[in-house]
C-alpha cells in the first residue's frame, strides 16, 4: 500500500504544538501563519506557571537525582544504553507511521518532543532493540492538581516516539503533579487518540483559512490570540460571541437555520423552543439575548424586586485567592454610609500578606462585618459564598455565625441574572461594570493578573505588587457598587426609560 507522507511547516511536528492543537483546533495555524502584529504578549499568570513547573521539575531532580543529557537523540540513546535509572531532560525524534481507518492509506510525520524524565522499567529489562539492559517509561511533569487528558496524550505520544527507539512502546507512563506525587497511567486507549489527532492537525495546516473556532472564555481569556479570533468570530460568526450561546447550542442553532444574531432576533418563538435540545427556556433567553444585544438597549424580564435591600449602611465584598499557594489572601469591603444626604465610602483590606496569615484575614472580616450587624453585603457571583464556607470549616468558626453572615449576602449576578437581559458580550463583573461606564485604575487588571501580582510579592517582597492587589480588589467593591446602584435606580426610579420584556412577541 503507498504510504503518504505529510509534512508539517517546516517537516516535522512538536509536540507542544499538538498540544496546542488538542486544546484549540485554530492555536498552533495561527502561531506559524498568524499575523504576527495582532498577537498579544504572554500573560504573566502562564509565565508565572512556566517558572512553577521548571521549579517543580527542579525539586524532583533534588529527591531523585539522574542522569542530565543534551537534546537529540544520540545522547538519548547513549543514556538508555548505559543502563542509567533516571534520564532528565533531552529530546526525542522519530517518525510516526500509521494506517488511517478514514481512507486506508499510510500517512506519516516526524515529531519530536522534549522530555521531562524518563525511568527504567524493570518489568522490560533486556527486550530493548537499542539499550542492552533496559527500557524506558516516559514521565511528564506538570503542575496541575489532578490529571488531564492533555497531559496523558503527551505520554502516549511520547511513548510512541521511545517505541521507535527502544523497540516496544510503554504500555503505561507516569505523571507527576503539583502535590509531588506520581500517577501512573496506563496509555494504550490514548494511542490512538494521539494518532487521529496528528492527522487531523496535519489536514488543518494545509487549509488556507485557520480553523472556526467556538470561544470560550475559561478556555480562551489567557491566550495571546484571543483579540485576533474575538475579532475574526465578530466578523465571520457573531452569533458564536452571543451570552447564552455555548459550544453545544451554537451548532443546534446552524442546523435549525439560525445563522445570525438578526434571525434569532426575529425567529417566531415557537420555531426556536421546537430545536431538539435546546428547550423553550433557553430558546427565551437566548432571543431576549439577541434583542438586546442589536437594540444596545437592555431588556427587562421583570422590574427589579422593590425588596432590593437599600439601607443607610451598605457593605460590598470581593475576595482574592491565590490557587498556587491554596490562600484567600484579600477578603475586601467597602462601606457605603449614607451621612447627611450624601454617600461616605471606606474600603477595608482584610489581607494576608503570607498565606499562613489567612486565617487571622478571616477573623479580622468578621469582626468588621459584625460592626455593621444589619448592612447587607453586596458580592457579584457565588465564589465569595463558598470561600467564606470553606474559611468558617478550616478555622472552625461558630457555625452559627457563619449562617448569620450569609443570611446577609445578596449575589447581584444573581439579580441580573433574573431581572435582565444587558447588550454585552459576557456577563462577567468587569463586562457589566465597564458597560456602565465604570473604569479600573490598572488597565491590565484582572484575576489571573491579581494572582500574579501576589505570587510576585511573595517571592520578591516588592510593595508595589500588593499595592496593585488592593487596588484591583477596591476597584472590584466599588464596580459591584455601580451595579447595585444602577439596578436600584433604573428599574425603581426610572423604569420608562427602559423597555421591560414579559414574552417576545414574533
Amino acid at each position: 500500500m503507498e504510504c503518504q507522507v505529510a509534512a508539517a511547516g517546516q517537516g516535522s511536528v512538536e509536540a507542544e504544538e499538538l498540544l496546542a492543537f488538542f486544546r484549540c483546533r485554530r492555536l498552533p495555524y495561527l502561531d506559524r501563519v498568524g499575523p504576527q502584529e495582532a498577537k498579544l504578549p504572554p500573560d504573566n499568570l502562564l509565565e508565572q506557571w512556566r517558572r512553577d513547573r521548571q521549579t517543580l521539575a527542579a525539586a524532583v531532580f533534588e529527591q531523585f537525582p539522574g542522569e542530565r543529557i543534551a537534546p537529540g537523540n544520540e545522547a538519548l540513546l547513549a543514556a538508555m544504553a548505559g543502563g542509567a535509572e533516571r534520564i532528565y531532560g533531552g529530546q526525542i525524534a522519530a517518525e510516526l507511521v500509521w494506517e488511517s481507518e478514514e481512507d486506508a492509506q499510510f500517512h506519516s510525520v516526524w515529531v519530536s518532543s522534549s522530555l521531562d524524565l524518563l525511568i527504567r522499567d524493570p518489568a522490560l529489562v533486556g527486550r530493548s532493540r537499542h539499550a542492552a539492559r533496559s527500557s524506558y517509561l516516559p514521565v511528564h511533569i506538570r503542575i496541575g492538581k489532578r490529571p488531564k487528558p492533555e497531559y496523558e496524550l503527551v505520554l502516549a505520544l511520547q511513548a510512541e516516539l521511545l517505541g521507535s527507539l527502544q523497540g516496544n512502546v510503554p504500555k503505561r507512563g507516569i505523571l507527576i503533579l503539583k502535590d509531588g506525587k506520581w500517577h501512573p497511567v496506563h496509555l494504550s486507549r490514548r494511542r490512538a487518540q494521539v494518532r487521529q489527532l496528528l492527522q487531523e492537525y496535519l489536514h488543518s495546516l494545509n487549509q488556507p483559512e485557520p480553523p472556526q473556532v467556538f470561544m470560550a472564555r475559561s478556555r480562551c481569556h489567557l491566550c495571546h490570540w484571543r483579540e485576533h479570533c474575538r475579532q475574526l468570530n465578530a466578523a465571520a460568526q457573531p452569533l458564536s460571541l452571543l451570552p447564552g450561546v455555548t459550544g453545544s447550542r451554537y451548532p443546534l442553532l446552524q442546523e435549525a437555520g439560525i445563522h445570525s444574531i438578526e434571525a434569532l432576533a426575529n425567529a417566531q418563538l415557537d420555531r426556536l423552543q421546537a430545536i431538539p435540545k435546546l428547550g423553550s427556556g433557553v430558546a427565551l433567553q437566548l432571543q431576549l439575548q439577541a434583542r438586546a444585544t442589536l437594540s444596545r438597549q437592555p431588556l427587562w424580564i421583570q422590574s427589579p424586586p422593590e425588596t432590593l435591600p437599600t439601607t443607610p449602611v451598605e457593605l460590598y465584598f470581593d475576595i482574592e485567592a491565590d490557587p498556587r499557594h491554596n490562600v484567600a489572601y484579600l477578603l475586601g469591603l467597602l462601606v457605603v454610609e449614607q451621612a447627611e444626604g450624601k454617600k461616605v465610602t471606606s474600603y477595608h483590606s482584610c489581607l494576608a500578606a503570607d498565606p499562613q496569615e489567612e486565617r487571622q484575614a478571616w477573623e479580622q472580616f468578621l469582626q468588621l462585618t459584625q460592626c455593621y450587624p444589619d448592612a447587607p453585603i453586596y458580592h457579584f457571583h457565588g465564589f465569595e459564598v463558598q470561600t467564606c464556607r470553606r474559611l468558617g470549616e478550616q478555622y472552625r468558626t461558630d457555625p452559627r455565625q457563619v449562617r448569620q453572615l450569609l443570611q446577609r449576602f445578596v449575589d447581584l449576578h444573581a439579580w441580573v441574572q433574573r431581572s435582565v437581559v444587558l447588550p454585552i458580550e459576557s456577563y462577567s463583573l468587569k463586562n457589566i461594570a465597564r458597560w456602565l461606564g465604570f473604569q479600573w485604575r490598572l488597565p491590565d487588571a484582572s484575576g489571573a493578573q491579581s494572582i500574579y501580582w501576589y505570587s510576585q510579592w511573595l517571592e520578591t517582597r516588592e510593595r508595589r505588587y500588593l499595592e496593585h492587589s488592593l487596588i484591583y480588589n477596591e476597584d472590584d467593591c466599588r464596580a459591584t457598587h455601580r451595579l447595585k446602584d444602577w439596578l436600584s435606580q433604573s428599574g425603581v426610579l426610572h423604569p420608562n426609560e427602559l423597555t421591560k420584556v414579559v414574552c417576545p412577541q414574533p
